[in-house]
């Protein structure tokens, strides 16, 4: 099994919430599976060889950093386009408006039609949600300034909470083996079996065979959480 190569992208500008913690998620669910693992931490000086990685991640910047990313990542357009569909990407808070057409009018990434912008007031608050290929329920947080239009290929429905924009209950974007959210937390830390999901496909891809492993305490976490604050 060759080892699994994480890039973590602007790992300096794009990291509020302690979204970092993204990244130790998906080390630990490898190392549960005995697969090895190496993080490249990239950021506006790095060459980013796009055909090096399994998975690119970026997490949750203020909109200053945003836009210092914006100007950085634009001229990888075409590289991001040719391994959009064969690589993994996971990008939570405002990191995945960047593959979106346009950010308050400005040229973003257009691998995605959708568009953001900032808003007044921003949407704070706990959320629950499910999507299509998981049975529990996902947890998560919102601390976000900005909303998009997206309207299809959603990575979540939300139950309690915000969507992508006020009046919509659909949130984030998940095509081929893009995941994108708003859903801070962090997301992987707080949601284990939507890390091992995204582990499970990269391993089936490689024909590397993967155990289910649930008796861990991110787990134990997942489910105590629910049992006090999630009420139907």
């Amino acid at each position: 099994m060759k080892t699994i190569k994480i890039a973590h992208l602007y790992y300096d500008l794009m990291n509020l919430y302690g979204e970092s913690g993204n990244i130790l998620a998906l080390k630990q669910a490898l190392a549960n599976q005995k697969v090895k693992c190496d993080v490249d931490l990239l950021t506006v000086d790095s060459k980013i060889n796009w055909n090096k990685y399994d998975i690119f991640y970026m997490g949750m910047g203020t909109e200053d950093n945003q836009e210092c990313v914006r100007e950085s990542i634009i001229k990888y357009r075409e590289e991001i386009a040719k391994n959009i569909k064969k690589k993994t990407f996971i990008m939570t808070g405002n990191a995945y408006e960047l593959f979106g057409s346009t950010i308050n009018g400005k040229e973003a990434l257009g691998i995605f039609p959708f568009k953001s912008k900032t808003i007044r007031n921003r949407i704070v608050g706990e959320q629950f949600a499910k999507t299509y290929f998981l049975k529990d329920i996902v947890i998560g947080f919102q601390n976000r300034g900005s909303i998009n239009n997206n309207e299809k290929n959603h990575l979540f429905e939300i139950i309690q909470g915000n969507g992508n924009n006020q009046g919509s209950i659909n949130e984030g974007i998940h095509i081929n083996n893009f995941y994108g959210s708003y859903l801070l937390g962090p997301l992987l830390i707080r949601n284990p079996h939507l890390t091992d999901y995204i582990i499970k496909n990269i391993l089936d891809s490689y024909n590397y065979p993967y155990k289910e492993i649930k008796n861990t305490p991110d787990y134990q976490s997942y489910h105590e959480y629910l049992k006090n604050f999630y009420h139907e």
